[in-house]
């Protein structure tokens, strides 16, 4: 691996932190832990932002779903 493709990387990193650090105002929070196939969405406040990441965790629940059964059959 090129040394700076790491150090753009670890640069976005630290730009993404220090963007989380500083507050603006109003202050939500939230996200999604997959275990498996089961999505678990927290918050600090039911928003259009929590419903997007329900809607993007069902997505993908679907995507691996489809995953796994397109490659069961094609490999028997």
């Amino acid at each position: 691996m090129r040394p700076e493709k790491i150090f753009i990387g670890l640069a976005l990193l630290m730009l993404g932190l220090t963007l989380l650090v500083i507050p603006a105002g109003n202050v939500a929070y939230g996200g999604i832990i997959l275990l498996g196939p089961v999505p678990i969405v927290f918050g600090s406040s039911p928003t259009l932002a929590a419903i997007g990441v329900i809607i993007g965790a069902l997505l993908l629940i679907l995507v691996y779903l489809v995953t796994i059964f397109t490659f069961r059959y094609k490999t028997r």
